[in-house]
């Protein structure tokens, strides 16, 4: 294992540690927060390729070459909680994503909403949780050019995977649908978001 691993500085107080290929970032997360250096990480943060450790410098270098030798776990475990999102197709880029992929809408729509999705890790907005699972045959790049404004609870594909967008916000994601369910992150409700990394998300349709 020694050396598979990269590891870059993020600022005094951080170690930005890289994945080997195929190796879950989840995984890593767990074996930091359940090793012997756990009582001294301020925090974890897995993302789609590396992990965040945050703690004093002494204890980063210590990580570091724990982790080194710590073996490759790929496994991606659910929490067991699934979350059912209803929607509708009719988004903006549902033609353009059948072009892309030579689907018909009906086949678009049968693959996004037959499958389940992982929430892996949250983007730039509270609440827009990364959810992985889009089937291949239904994987689009991001947009050449992103939009200046996304409406709220548009539901979103790119790559690997999906999202719907809790607020209005900037993104260069192709729209194929909205959310008609309760927004997945509401700041005046306790807790805030309805998902949480490591859940299941299934989408239902109830609209053409």
């Amino acid at each position: 294992m020694t050396g598979s691993r990269r590891f870059r500085r993020a600022g005094e107080r951080g170690l930005l540690i890289e994945v080997t290929e195929g190796e879950n970032t989840h995984a890593l997360a767990r074996w930091l927060r359940d090793s012997a250096h756990a009582d001294r990480l301020d925090e974890v943060v897995p993302g789609p390729r590396t992990v965040l450790a945050v703690a004093d410098p002494d204890v980063l270098a210590a990580v570091a070459r724990s982790v080194d030798s710590a073996p490759a776990v790929q496994e991606r475990q659910a929490t067991g909680h699934i979350v059912e999102v209803e929607v509708v197709y009719d988004g903006t880029d549902l033609e353009s994503v059948c072009e892309q992929t030579g689907l018909s809408r009906d086949e678009v729509v049968h693959l996004h909403s037959t499958a389940t999705f992982l929430v892996d890790f949250f983007g730039f907005s509270p609440g827009l949780a990364f959810s992985a699972g889009v089937p291949d045959q239904l994987r689009v790049p991001r947009l050449e050019t992103p939009r200046t404004t996304v409406p709220a609870g548009s539901l979103a594909v790119a790559n690997q995977y999906t999202v719907v967008y809790p607020g209005s916000t900037p993104g260069g994601w192709s729209i194929i649908g909205r959310s008609v369910s309760a927004p997945l992150w509401d700041p005046h409700r306790s807790p805030p978001n309805l998902v949480h990394v490591g859940d299941q998300v299934r989408f239902r349709v109830v609209g053409p």
